[in-house]
Formats: C-alpha cells, sequence, structure tokens
C-alpha cells in the first residue's frame, strides 16, 4: 500500500504522552514522516521505527511508542494483526533497539516478517 502516512506527528506524540514520555526533539520523527512519503507500509514504518528506537525522540516509552504507532498505521492500512503479530513486533522492537539496527530495508524486513510471516 503506498498511500501518504496514515499517522501524524501530533498523533505520534500524542501516543507517546499516553506512556508518561515528553518529546524532546521532533526532528527525527519528522525526517521519518518526509522520507517515508510515497512509501510501501513496511517501509513507512520502518523508517519511523529507526527515528524512535534509534533516535529516542521521546524522554521515556520510545519502545511503547513504536509499537502502537506502527499498528495504528497497519489498522489504517488496512491490514490485520493480532495477538501473534503484536507479539512478534515486540520481539522485533527489542531486537532493533538492543542491537542498534539502523538499516532501514532490514528494519523493513524484520516488520514484515513479523506481520506476514514472510
Amino acid at each position: 500500500m503506498n498511500s501518504e502516512y496514515i499517522i501524524s506527528k501530533d498523533q505520534i506524540k500524542w501516543i507517546n504522552d499516553k506512556y508518561g514520555g515528553s518529546l524532546r526533539t521532533d526532528a527525527e520523527i519528522e525526517t521519518a514522516l518526509s522520507l517515508g512519503r510515497g512509501k510501501a507500509v513496511f517501509r513507512k514504518i520502518a523508517y519511523l521505527w529507526r527515528a524512535i528506537l534509534v533516535g529516542h525522540p521521546f524522554t521515556d516509552g520510545n519502545k511503547r511508542t513504536a509499537l502502537m504507532s506502527a499498528l495504528a498505521i497497519l489498522e489504517n492500512s488496512k491490514i490485520k494483526t493480532g495477538k501473534k503479530v503484536n507479539e512478534s513486533l515486540v520481539l522485533e522492537i527489542t531486537k532493533i533497539a538492543m542491537e542498534n539496527i539502523t538499516d532501514v530495508g532490514r528494519i523493513e524486513r524484520l516488520i514484515r516478517y513479523a506481520v506476514t510471516g514472510n
């Protein structure tokens, strides 16, 4: 799906606010949203995850914000998720954060596999 972003910077900030974080800098989120324009849904999420999980733009709740933002994008893209997909996404988020993975192509493959199994 190549539709434009189905989540805004303000929505991402709102999600993070629910988890007790606050925004340090929005430059990386702005860049991720810009780079994702016109890209497929998994690439959009990959740019956003790299910005959130590696860049740590929030004081707290970066991993939770990454998960909930991805789920919102997937839902708005009419891509079904459930408990198994959610658990797989959490594992990939943890891997990206722990290993400091910055390669957007690799992040995209991890997201695709977590969601589709392929």
